[in-house]
Order: structure tokens, then sequence, then C-alpha cells
């Protein structure tokens, strides 16, 4: 009997380990950008570690006769669509396809604004040269550039009024080469076209527009219908923030977190948007309040209101990772993505465009007006485009800010961490998946940051602990305490 026990024993000691050692394998769809290229046939996005065979044939989104793209081609930066089995203990996707959107290697046409004096390039025999960082990344010039400053419709008015022959010519006709940079001012618009270099991430400018941003009437009218009130918390009784258009939300009854959240925003707001005069129209008066909801989520509206849900502030880990996530709502704000997308949509009513940033922010599903939004309107190429800038200009707060750029990406690692990877309009994204937003930040940084020293920068995990544990405890006292 003895020696029968001892032998199954030894069979169990035997065999466990073997079993122990049986890949967990699940099949995934993942979308992101190669974060680092050993092979063709071997490189990363974020944390997968993708494998593939040398036979495997690639598929294509947005095809183009113009664009070529080979399984040699796949490089850093590279956005792909994976298909295949994953080893949940290596990380390892096996994959049993490959996708590539070609409208990533197709001409770029984006607007930014001028937040600092631009460096980096000169005027010489008649043409500009060099590198300039502007939107958040880096744009090459050559002596093929073209760049010129272009007057708006209040500028072409004044000018018609005057008398000017050309007032009425068309917008390229109107446009003037920039003889100066003492001509570019904080604030302006700046439009730039071009394509993405494929190995060095930089942008190839064709033409660069530099206008002065005007605020237009129906952007003002958008701002003043966005009417803000907030009532005051009263003894035990949450107080109350209402958004005209948008709803009333209620606020964590803690002075404490919700002047830390507002100064953290202050902090991240562009300095040349602090410095503005109040009674200047283009000063957004921004406002940063912390709500009651569970949801991991955040918004801002148009004219500044940026709204963080407290489940947002429980799930991050320190204050350099909640900075990412205001940083990239407020470059909502001041680069006027609502206003922006409303005039790439003509057609489409505000009401779409505005809900389109709280129905991402709440990840509303359901109903079949929400359906039609969310594939109409706001998903869309140029939504994206959108998203991606804000991602980019986020960054540039955060590092302005005194902020570690590199607890961007941990954002989405957590939100990975969390809910598992699944298609998300999270943050008003079209974004596919977690992998997708954190693979772009993790290039983003390679990118435009590659010579930076990341020991100047803070997190300040410590004090956003007690600010945590705070949120933690009026969520606990709301859930006791009937709110009405």
């Amino acid at each position: 009997m003895k020696r029968g026990f001892s032998i199954a024993v030894a069979c169990v000691l035997f065999i466990a380990p073997a079993l122990a050692q049986t890949p967990k394998l699940k099949d995934v769809t993942i979308r992101g950008y190669v974060t680092e290229f050993r092979s063709p046939t071997d490189f990363d996005i974020e944390d997968y570690r993708i494998a593939r065979d040398q036979v495997l044939a690639l598929d294509f989104e947005n095809a183009s006769p113009d664009i070529t793209f080979e399984l040699g081609d796949i490089r850093v930066g590279v956005e792909l669509e994976i298909k295949g089995s994953l080893n949940e203990q290596s990380g390892e996707l096996k994959a049993r396809s490959v996708k590539v959107d070609l409208e990533q290697f197709k001409s770029i046409k984006q607007t930014a604004f001028v937040s600092v004096r631009p460096e980096g390039i000169q005027l010489l025999d008649g043409t500009w040269g060099g590198e300039l960082r502007a939107d958040g990344q880096l744009i090459r010039i050559t002596n093929a550039t073209a760049v010129v400053f272009k007057p708006t419709k209040r500028e072409k008015k004044l000018a018609e009024q005057k008398g000017k022959a050309n007032a009425a010519a068309d917008d390229e006709e109107a446009a003037e080469p920039l003889k100066s940079l003492d001509d570019v001012t904080i604030g302006m618009a700046m439009t730039y076209e071009g394509k993405r270099d494929r190995d060095t991430g930089r942008i190839l400018a064709e033409r660069i527009e530099f206008a002065s941003n005007d605020l237009e009437d129906g952007e003002a009218k958008m701002w003043k219908s966005l009417k803000t009130s907030v009532k005051p918390a009263q003894g035990l009784k949450a107080g109350e923030l209402k958004i005209d258009q948008i709803g009333k939300f209620k606020l964590v009854p803690d002075a404490d977190v919700q002047a830390y959240v507002t100064n953290l925003g202050q902090r991240l707001v562009p300095a040349y948007q602090r410095d503005l005069p109040v009674d200047d129209p283009r000063k957004i008066p921004f406002q940063f309040h912390v709500v009651q909801d569970d949801a991991v989520n955040a918004f801002a509206t148009p004219n500044g209101i940026v709204v963080v849900n407290s489940g947002l502030m429980e799930m991050l880990e320190n204050e350099a990772q909640l900075a990412a996530v205001v940083g990239h709502e407020i470059a909502h704000a001041t680069h006027e993505h609502t206003w922006r997308q409303q005039q790439y949509h003509k057609k489409a009513r505000f009401g779409i465009a505005l809900a389109g940033i709280v129905a991402a922010a709440y990840g509303i599903r359901s109903s079949a007006d929400m359906a039609t939004l969310v594939n109409g309107a706001i998903v869309s190429g140029h939504q994206r485009a959108l998203e991606n800038q804000s991602d980019r200009i986020g960054l540039q707060y955060m590092v302005d800010a005194g902020y570690d750029p590199r607890q961007a990406p941990a954002v989405w690692k957590l939100m990975a961490k969390q809910n598992g990877v699944s298609a998300t309009n999270f943050f008003w994204s079209n974004h596919d998946n977690e992998p997708t937003r954190r693979s772009y930040l993790m290039n983003e940084l390679k990118n435009n940051y590659r010579d930076t020293d990341y020991s100047q920068f803070r997190m300040n995990a410590d004090e956003y602990s007690r600010i945590k544990a705070a949120v933690v405890e009026a969520n606990g006292k709301k859930k006791k305490i009937k709110v009405t």
C-alpha cells in the first residue's frame, strides 16, 4: 500500500510541471503602432511580441495605386491590425493575419495653434529650411516647402473696405510668402500639409500656412450656449454642476479634491492662454470639476469646462497620469475640436457634434440615435486625426508643466488591466483598443522626446494617494447618503 502511494505521488510530481508549462492561448485582434522592431517577423506592439511566418500575406485598407507597402516596410511607428493566437503567459502573439491601413501614408493636413515663438527654421535665398516643433511633433521644412501667410475673413473684409484690388481673390492667391518669423505671433493658426517619413517619424512639409486665429461668430455663440452654473455643497448634500445642452452632474463633496484638480488643470493650460487678458475673446475660461460617477471617464466642452469622473481618479496611480488625461481634454478645447468637427460636417447639427463628446466619454452605445451619432458625424477619419492631436498636444502640456510624459501611455496599461482589450470610444476616441492608444503615445515619445532627460519630471504619487483616498471616502459617503 505504501509503495503504491509513493508511486502515485511520484507520477503526480512528474506530470505537474509539464501541465504548469502548458501555455494558455487566446484568439485576439489588436490594432496598434509598432513600438519595437527586430525584423519583419519579430516586432512589438505595446506589450505584445508579434511573431509570424515569412509567407504570411498582408491585407490592406484604403489601398491607393500611388502607395506601396511590403512586409519589409514594417518598422517602428507603422500602424497594424493583428489577428492571431496570444500566449497570455509569455505575451507572444502568433499572427495569422496582418492588415495595414494605407491611409497613414497619405498626405496629412492638420491645423494647430502657435503656442511659442517658432525656432529652428530660417530664411535663406528666398526659401525656408530647418525643423519646426509644432502640434506636438517635429516638422521638417525644405526649399520645396511653401511657407505662406493667409489672411482671414476679417482681414479680407478690412482689405476690401480699404479698396485693395486683391481682396476678393481666392484662398491660394490671397496667401503671401512669409517674409519673417516676426510676422508669426503667439496664438496664430498654423496649417501644415505633408507626409510622414516612415524612418524618422518627422512630417515632411509640402506647405505651411500661418493665419490669425479670429473667434468666429458661430464659435462665440457655441461658447455662450454652454452656460455653466455650480450649486455649492450644503452640509452632507453634494453640490451640482449644470452645463446647458449637456446635463447635470453631482460634484464630489470635498473642497480639497476640487481645489487639487483645479490647480493641476490650471498648470496644464498653455502659458499663452493663461497670459491672455480676461476680456480677450480668444481666452478660454477654463473650469475643472470632479463629479460623482464610477465610470472611468473625462470630457471637455469647447469653452473649457473639464469634467473628471471620480471613477477615473480611483483607477489612476499618480498625479502625472491624471495630468495626462486632463491635458488631453484641455487640448480638445484649445484646438477647437468641436468647432472644427462641426465645420467639417457642415450638414450635421451642432447638437450631434457636441453630444458626441459626452456620448463617447460615457460609452453610450444602446440607442439608435447614439448609434447614428457615433457612426456618422463623430467617428470618422477627421475625428481620429483630432483625437491623435489631443494625445500629442497633451504630452506637450505635461512636459511644459513638469510631469513625466511616460505616464500617459501608462494610463492605457491601467485601462487594459481593468477592462481588458476591447473596442472603445473612451476620451472621445475612434481608436479600436487600449494597445492602439498606448502604442501611439509610446511612439510619440520616441519620435519627439527621444533626447529628453526624464529625471527632471515628477509623478507626485504620494500627494495623489491622499487625494485619491479623499475621493474614495467621498464616494463611500455618497452611497450612504441620499442625494436629491
